[in-house]
């Protein structure tokens, strides 16, 4: 341990000096001089500024903590001084290598070994490498192909996000028609496909002893007819089907924008096809789908009295079209924000794209499935007719 913090300490001084010496070499020499900085002084700057941060945070976090038997860590860095410490005994005199091994370790000359850790590392160096390599690609390509060439500015292209008045689709040379009915014949598609696909090669191969994709399957199926039975016990066949596609759907189209499939609009722009629900349009048929399915509860459960309860909750489309529509259309206008830059379109995507529509797509299957039966248990629950009391006769009256 003493070995250790006395390396880490010299390696704080080189590094204090190298800071010191990148500070002290100034600006270039040339005509503008006093109002340029050298490329290489702002890089040994930051080079020197995460050496040294590093060199704080082992010797403030990882050093207490070593322990007898040591981790990976531990050992990587143990590894490590011991190797500039052969190093430095090869390459000095006797009794004078002391200084050059804490050279060695500071600089970084040496290479980093693990023996302890080897058999370890070879079964991750394939995987390392193929996901460098792609990394790697992936930034030649963004670098290669530049900014793209921006047709309207960030507020036409947000305001068109909402009115769709702009980048406009041909359905099959017809009609011109938003991008988010394309995008919602797309799910359309894939939920029928997938529900064909399921119902001839899947349910067939079911077995007394489920596998992944079988118990997947069945928690689904469970989740949704739990709620419709939990909501409404009394008439659930048809709520926990109606539950199960609307879910479905929400959730699917929700996460379809995540694909990023392009079209061509009109005026010959390529345009991501959006979610289906961010148009207000969709939302609005999707709260009024809802809405018709609870006034059909209440008819199946309370005949034309069922009408009457279920028209007394008049704003409940209108608040259900409206939660779904705000609440996919803050997650595209904020993607699109920061797709429109390309200083914000490498790492953040990845936090914003992804992370944002999954909890919308979770959060926003599950309250309009929850809301749904919720109001559809409500106005189907069977209510007995009040009776009119009778008036009694004149002479019991009387009496």
């Amino acid at each position: 341990m003493k070995q250790h913090k006395r390396s880490l300490t010299l390696w704080l001084g080189v590094g204090v000096l190298l800071l010191c010496g990148a500070l002290m070499t100034g600006p270039p020499m040339g005509t503008a001089a006093r109002d340029t900085v050298s490329p290489g002084a702002v890089s040994a700057l930051m080079g020197t500024a995460l050496l040294l941060l590093a060199a704080a945070c082992v010797r403030l976090f990882l050093i207490p903590r070593f322990q007898y038997r040591p981790g990976r860590l531990q050992l990587m860095l143990e590894e490590l001084v011991r190797l500039c410490d052969r190093i430095a005994r090869r390459c000095s005199r006797p009794r004078k290598h002391d200084f050059l091994r804490r050279f060695l370790f500071a600089a970084g000359a040496a290479r980093r070994k693990l023996r302890e850790t080897r058999d370890e590392m070879k079964e991750h160096k394939k995987a390392l490498a193929l996901w460098l390599g792609a990394v790697v690609l992936l930034l030649c390509g963004a670098l290669v192909t530049g900014p793209p060439v921006r047709a309207e500015s960030v507020q036409v292209a947000m305001r068109d996000a909402v009115l769709h008045n702009v980048n406009r689709v041909s359905l099959m040379g017809w009609k011109e028609v938003n991008p988010g009915l394309i995008s919602a014949f797309t799910v359309t598609a894939i939920l029928l496909l997938a529900a064909a696909c399921i119902r001839l090669f899947l349910i067939p191969r079911f077995q007394y002893s489920p596998g992944r994709v079988q118990l997947l399957l069945e928690e689904l199926v469970g989740l949704f007819d739990r709620m419709a039975q939990k909501n409404s016990p009394h008439k659930h066949g048809f709520l926990g089907l109606y539950l199960f596609a609307a879910g479905a759907y929400i959730f699917v189209g929700t996460l379809f924008e995540l694909l990023g499939l392009q079209a061509v609009t009109t005026q010959g722009h390529p345009i991501t096809l959006p979610a289906p629900l961010s148009d207000v349009n969709a939302a609005i048929a999707m709260g009024c789908l809802s809405y018709l399915v609870i006034l059909s509860g209440g008819i199946a459960g309370n005949g034309i009295r069922g009408v009457g309860k279920t028209l007394k909750e008049f704003s409940l489309p209108i608040s259900m079209s409206f939660r779904l529509f705000g609440a996919l259309l803050s997650g595209l206008l904020v993607t699109e924000l920061v797709y429109y830059f390309v200083q914000l379109s490498f790492v953040l995507p990845v936090v914003v794209g992804v992370l944002f529509t999954l909890l919308h797509a979770l959060i926003q299957s599950y309250v309009l499935t929850m809301l749904t039966a919720l109001y559809y248990g409500e106005v189907s629950e069977h209510t007995p007719p009040r009776k009119s009391k009778k008036r009694k006769p004149r002479q019991a009256r009387q009496a």
